[in-house]
């Protein structure tokens, strides 16, 4: 797991002749300092690199690295950090697992139709239903071919507010890995979030709800804070955010699958994930 306790960005640079502005973040677990260093000679790197190509659209795709973001919390297991919690640049707290593979699993929205439209006049969520939520079909066939193919294999099975959200439970998976790809691919995740986790050697699980589906106002500043007001005026943000995020969860467990054994590690992450995740408002974000 790629993760890091200080962040910098180095001041905007010029690449000429045509003026482009070349930034770049620098990152360290040493020192404030070591990461501004590191931020400058990344800059330096990439306009190097950048003289070489032959169009600024390609070099636009160069250097993507890994996110910078805050640090809350860290979760170790035999004395390894296993997992971490980060506040991502939208507001939202993030579980990022080393090795405990979670599968995010979107679907279509279906039409709202007459009664929907009508509950989202008056403010109703048209999506949620205070009965127990049903699995979508063709999910719940690639689960039951998942555990019938392989007697160990187990799942936790949550649902969310644009799909759904899988845990595998039986064993750990390396980030990047093919088998961890290929059962990502036939869970039907998202390829965005399949190199994601690729790109930060990780798995990644959102705790807290959406900002926007709160109907509160987007952050005002972002990490890492140029100055102590950028803080504060952050701080402050985040105090409302989680004052309106009382009343809703990000997901619902609908259940366990195949394997019912669950290993230890597996265990400790997924008990701090529903701990965040699985509260008891009925309303999804």
């Amino acid at each position: 797991m790629r993760y890091y306790r200080y962040w910098a960005k180095s001041n905007s640079r010029r690449l000429r002749p045509n003026n482009y502005p070349i930034s770049a973040w620098g990152y360290s677990n040493e020192s404030q300092s070591e990461a501004e260093r590191l931020a400058v000679q990344r800059a330096d790197e990439k306009i190097s690199q950048l003289q070489q190509q032959p169009s600024a659209e390609e070099a636009y795709g160069y250097g993507m690295g890994l996110l910078p973001e805050q640090l809350i919390e860290e979760l170790a297991f035999d004395g390894q950090v296993v997992a971490i919690i980060t506040r991502n640049n939208y507001g939202c707290l993030v579980l990022n697992a080393s090795n405990v593979l979670f599968a995010d699993i979107d679907l279509p929205e279906p039409p709202l139709g007459f009664w929907g439209s009508l509950k989202t006049m008056f403010g109703q969520d048209a999506t949620e239903s205070t009965n127990a939520p049903t699995i979508d079909p063709g999910l719940l066939e690639k689960i039951q071919n998942l555990c019938a193919d392989d007697p160990q294999f187990g799942l936790r099975l949550y649902k969310t507010k644009a799909g759904y959200r899988a845990a595998i439970t039986h064993r750990v998976f390396e980030p990047g890995s093919r088998e961890a790809d290929k059962l990502l691919e036939q869970l039907g995740s998202d390829k965005l979030y399949v190199r994601l986790c690729e790109r930060q050697a990780c798995f990644r699980a959102r705790l807290t709800p959406k900002p926007w589906r709160l109907k509160i106002s987007n952050v005002p500043t972002r990490y890492p804070f140029k100055t102590a007001d950028h803080k504060k005026w952050f701080e402050n943000w985040v105090a409302g955010y989680e004052k309106a995020s009382k009343a809703y969860s990000v997901c619902k467990p609908l259940g366990n699958f195949g394997n019912p054994q669950i290993a230890d590690n597996v265990e400790l992450v997924l008990q701090v994930h529903d701990l965040y995740c699985c509260g008891d408002p009925i309303q999804l974000a």
